[in-house]
């Protein structure tokens, strides 16, 4: 079980990694054009949401089968809940009217139009999760 564990969690950290990666080498159009794609389709987001949702719940499970450590647990789950609100709260900007989304316009789809259209906002955020990221990936690789 902890190997599966660990197998899913560097694959799930590598995904994380290289959206952070892409979120800043490809140019704006290509990045934009993926999420207009991402929101033009209602069905896939909540699909992909309901499959992140899963993974989530087999992780935890994995997790309890492995022996959970609850203070640790709780620290991670309250840290990651908080950096994710502060990441959000990065994108206070309007956007330029050649950045809004098309309608019908949501709330998700506008943070996510945000976020591609200024991605620098939350340089600290996504500095501090891909570093916690990179030591994660590391301690998972090494430690036994």
């Amino acid at each position: 079980m902890e190997v599966a564990l660990k197998i899913l969690l560097g694959l799930y950290i590598l995904q994380a990694l290289i959206k952070f990666v892409t979120l800043f080498a490809a140019p704006y159009p290509t990045r934009i054009k993926r999420i207009a794609a991402v929101h033009q389709g209602g069905a896939f987001l909540r699909w992909f949401d309901d499959i992140l949702l899963l993974l989530m719940i087999v992780l935890v499970a994995l997790l309890g089968a492995v022996g959970m450590e609850h203070l640790s647990f709780i620290t991670g789950l309250l840290v990651g809940l908080t950096l994710t609100q502060v990441f959000f709260h990065r994108f206070t900007r309007p956007l330029a009217p050649n950045h809004e989304p098309p309608p019908p316009v949501t709330p998700i789809k506008t943070m996510s139009y945000a976020i591609q259209a200024h991605p620098r906002l939350a340089w600290r955020d996504i500095l501090l999760q891909g570093a916690l990221l990179v030591w994660a990936l590391f301690m998972l690789i090494t430690q036994q």
